[in-house]
């Protein structure tokens, strides 16, 4: 048995979600040709936010 604070349980959680969507990331450019830049992506995700916010896309 193993036991760690809380803390050390969240950053470990939170590395392990890092890596899995690296791997999930690396996955899905090995078995894909789209690929998008820094820029397309960040606007895409300002859009999807700011219709978060104002409620559209509901």
């Amino acid at each position: 048995m193993v036991i760690m604070s809380k803390e050390a349980f969240e950053r470990l959680q939170f590395k392990s979600e890092i890596y899995f969507k690296l791997k999930e990331a690396e996955l899905e450019a090995k078995t894909t040709g789209s690929r998008s830049s820094h820029k397309e992506v960040f606007s895409d995700l300002r859009k999807q936010l700011s219709e978060k916010a104002t409620g559209e896309n509901v």
